[in-house]
């Protein structure tokens, strides 16, 4: 009798909205285990989905974390290291990293209540030996010249707790003391580096940790590390209702939904359906846009982003000068030649033109879609065109 493949069932029913299949729902579920509902790691997707990246590839992390200002536990959707060094890449100026430094060896005794896989909850005792500090220097090309940054980050400092408000380092932590402060070092001297990406804090330096406020939060039974837990949190909080009839209709409802992930995808067709400025600076000034501009930066990062495409679409391209106006040397780009295209542009803008492209969202959206050798094609023609001052 031939012998029938084993089937695994995944841990979450596949939901309707997965467009991938069913071996792919399985990878991820095994892939995220942090993940205590199927709307976790449908906002994992989604998330990288935003941000061009492989959930496969685990470049993001599920965290759950206390919120203070929700009063509650929550799970967070948080970039690693990988997704870092992804985004640095991506831009075509990072140049590499130096071997890490660390600080002298430190030794302590962390004593707390950690809770075990069956849910057993003890007081345990853990005696550590690790470095007090680490520091990695990354480069970026300025002007095409490498520039170094380096920002040290302190152990004690950094750790992840293995559960809420416990000074016990996790098993990750205390299996490889070094290499996750390296991680962490790492993403500290890329954040220094790259400003303008807004890096958020690593998974790697934030599990177990308080959060102050929001995070790519996702409402959900976060059930570890603590012997106080309540019904309330495990409570799945369901979205505001409608306003009564009489007040005042706001023109995005939908845009209303307190689960972020549902808002956030709710903000892409809102901005995927404007056809003016007009209309996306209404949007911009939606009171829950405003709101979470002004949160955590990985969920204002990825606002930013979907704001700077919405104005790249809309916003009118400049002119070219007139045939009079052209330089005699200036020929018509190839049709097939996007960057040819763009560089054209350059050529056509004046200085105050070329010098607000430093601080414009939409050329910033635009040069992230080129490859970086393009990128850098374009660099130059900037660089080039500003000299000339004309």
């Amino acid at each position: 009798m031939p012998r029938q493949p084993l089937t695994i069932a995944p841990r979450y029913t596949k939901p309707n909205g997965f467009q991938g299949t069913e071996v792919a729902w399985r990878v991820l579920c095994d892939l995220y285990p942090s993940a205590e509902t199927p709307e976790v790691i449908m906002a994992v997707v989604e998330y990288c989905a935003a941000r061009r990246l492989d959930p496969l590839r685990k470049p993001v992390h599920v965290v759950p974390m206390w919120n203070a200002k929700a009063g509650r536990r929550v799970q967070v959707v948080m970039q690693g290291i990988n997704e870092i060094e992804t985004t640095a890449h991506r831009t075509g100026q990072w140049a590499g990293m130096d071997e890490p430094k660390f600080g002298p060896l430190d030794q302590r005794t962390f004593k707390g209540i950690v809770e075990d896989d069956n849910g057993t909850k003890r007081e345990i005792s853990v005696a550590m030996t690790f470095p007090e500090w680490c520091s990695v220097t990354v480069y970026r090309l300025v002007g095409g010249n490498p520039r170094a940054w380096s920002e040290p980050v302190f152990w004690i400092e950094a750790y992840g707790r293995a559960g809420f408000r416990s000074e016990v380092p996790n098993a990750r932590w205390q299996l490889a003391p070094r290499q996750m402060l390296i991680k962490c070092a790492k993403s500290a001297s890329l954040r220094a580096a790259f400003p303008e990406e807004r890096f958020g804090y690593a998974a790697e330096e934030m599990e177990g940790q308080e959060l102050d406020a929001g995070g790519v939060t996702i409402d959900g039974k976060v059930d570890w590390g603590d012997p106080n837990l309540t019904e309330r949190d495990r409570r799945i909080e369901q979205p505001t209702s409608p306003p009564p009839s009489g007040e005042a209709t706001d023109p995005y409802p939908e845009l209303t939904d307190q689960n972020s992930g549902r808002w956030f995808k709710a903000l892409q067709r809102v901005l995927a359906g404007a056809h003016s400025l007009d209309e996306l600076a209404a949007i911009e000034g939606h009171a829950s846009v405003q709101r979470a501009l002004k949160g955590p930066s990985l969920l204002r990062r990825n606002i930013e982003d979907e704001l700077a495409r919405a104005s790249e679409r809309l916003a009118p391209r400049p002119n070219l000068p007139a045939a009079d106006d052209l330089p005699p040397d200036w020929d018509e780009p190839p049709a097939d030649d996007p960057v040819e295209a763009i560089i054209a542009e350059v050529e056509a803008m004046d200085m105050i033109a070329l010098n607000a492209l430093a601080t414009s969202a939409s050329w910033r959206a635009r040069m992230a879609e080129l490859f970086p050798p393009d990128r850098e094609r374009v660099g130059v023609a900037i660089a080039e065109r500003l000299k000339r001052k004309r």
